[in-house]
């Protein structure tokens, strides 16, 4: 069990900087963490980097949170989504002894504030009521990590995590009672879960429960002490020479673009095949955000399958056009050369 430190005051902001681009995964403008530390402490997690001691030796249990949210959240737009992903897991066990979280998830409610959570933890089903109002009242989305179905491995890859399998009967279930719910394949671990089996079988379960959408992205390796750790996550799952990476990393803390691009196919391509939505559909986040906001995800999304499929240059265009209206642009010039365009102006004319 990891030590709790009750933390009362902090002079920092909860919420994190508008965000200079919007977040295509979560769909988010801002991020917020709750607890700082994370009993859970899956060894492949970026946030073992943000400290010098263990993940999940210690707990920091911010008791004043959802106060300070709640004077923050005055100076936010109700279009723009927070999104609970950063640094741990809100649901993690110390959540049941001081429900930090939940009045969390109160606080955004009372506002009307759209909303995406990220966790492995079937707790979250006790909330499952303020999730149906926040979605009521503005957007409310929750989604699950999912890195195999093996549970053998899993159990090596996230530790004290829930199985896959669990996960996956949590999603349904807030799904049954009318939350949307997606899967984050995040990582995906070149020589880990990465095989076509693993792939599928992933995607197979993820259409058998019944999500909305799935997103992806590749392990990054940000420097020297978390290739370390990698280097510790495949002693433990296999015998791979630590050179196998070189070839699909070049030097560099993100996968080569040619490793991504066959992976994206291949991924894409069962979702197509499964009917399984590879970012958040239009259809959830339509009318429910900022105009520019959900102009500019609509646009970051079909860049996505642009790229996939091979159209560069209207990947260019939309990935361009997603920025500057994002920024406020709500004329930019080269949106007549989208396809898309009819709807994009639909959507910016709703904010007029």
């Amino acid at each position: 069990m990891a030590n709790y430190l009750r933390d009362f005051t902090s002079e920092a902001p909860v919420l994190s900087a508008r965000r200079p681009t919007i977040n295509e995964f979560f769909l988010s403008a801002y991020t917020l963490s709750i607890y700082t530390g994370c009993e859970i402490g899956c060894p492949y997690c970026d946030s073992w980097l943000f400290g010098d001691r263990p993940l999940n030796e210690t707990v920091r249990i911010p008791l004043d949170l959802p106060q300070r949210l709640s004077a923050e959240l005055k100076a936010v737009d109700r279009g723009d989504l927070i999104a609970i992903t950063a640094l741990s897991d809100p649901y993690q066990p110390a959540e049941q002894i001081y429900g930090v979280t939940r009045q969390t998830l109160q606080v955004i409610a009372d506002h009307k504030q759209p909303c995406l959570l990220l966790t492995k933890s079937a707790s979250v089903l006790e909330d499952v009521s303020l999730f149906q109002r926040i979605n009521e009242g503005s957007l409310g989305i929750v989604m699950t990590t999912l890195l195999t179905m093996d549970p053998h491995l899993a159990e090596k890859l996230e530790g004290k995590a829930p199985p896959p399998a669990m996960r996956l009967e949590m999603l349904t279930e807030l799904k049954r009672a009318g939350v949307p719910v997606g899967v984050a394949l995040l990582p995906i671990m070149p020589y880990v879960n990465d095989t076509q089996s693993t792939l599928r079988a992933i995607l197979r379960a993820c259409a058998t429960a019944g999500v909305d959408f799935v997103v992806w992205d590749y392990l990054h390796i940000s420097n020297e002490r978390h290739r370390s750790r990698v280097n510790e996550i495949l002693a433990r799952v296999g015998t791979f020479p630590h050179s196998y990476y070189r070839d699909i990393y070049q030097g560099q803390s993100t996968v080569s673009p040619d490793y991504r691009h066959d992976r994206d196919v291949e991924l894409m391509n069962r979702c197509d095949g499964l009917n399984l939505e590879p970012r958040v559909p239009h259809r959830i986040y339509a009318g429910k955000l900022r105009p520019t906001n959900e102009a500019a995800l609509l646009l970051r999304h079909s860049a996505f399958r642009d790229r996939v499929q091979g159209r560069d240059r209207v990947a260019s265009i939309h990935r361009n056009l997603a920025e500057q209206i994002y920024a406020g642009d709500t004329r930019p010039a080269g949106l007549r050369e989208s396809p898309i365009a009819s709807t994009i102006r639909e959507i910016l004319d709703r904010g007029q």
